[in-house]
């Protein structure tokens, strides 16, 4: 499974690189690929550039128009999760109750957005 893992992340790195020499209209493309880039770090444990990561995507995303509200909210719930497993409890709540209101507001008929948002308010409970 490490292999699995360790190969995964060069080809993210790879087109992360391949993303970002194709300019800024490819800005969508470098804030997924980082956001899935820092959901494998996270996996080996490598929390602090899980969530440089992270918080590079979520600058991203900012900068995008019109903002992607469903990747905005899996990626502020993403870092919420690293930054609870680093320790940082009051941070990591912060942003996973960042994403949960997000969720709310706009997958209000969506039932997998609804079950994910049932599941950001059960890590909720456990803070």
């Amino acid at each position: 499974r490490q292999n699995r893992l360790d190969n995964a992340m060069t080809c993210l790195r790879e087109a992360l690189a391949i993303h970002c020499s194709s300019g800024p209209d490819n800005a969508s493309n470098i804030a997924l690929t980082l956001c899935t880039l820092g959901q494998c770090l996270m996996r080996k444990g490598n929390w602090s550039e899980a969530e440089r990561l992270l918080r590079e995507c979520l600058t991203i995303e900012d900068k995008l128009s019109p903002v992607n509200e469903v990747s905005r909210a899996m990626t502020l719930h993403e870092l919420g999760r690293c930054l609870y497993n680093k320790g940082d409890l009051v941070q990591g709540e912060h942003f996973l109750r960042q994403s949960l209101s997000i969720e709310r507001r706009v997958c209000t008929n969506d039932k997998a957005s609804i079950a994910r948002s049932k599941c950001h308010s059960l890590c909720l409970v456990w803070l």
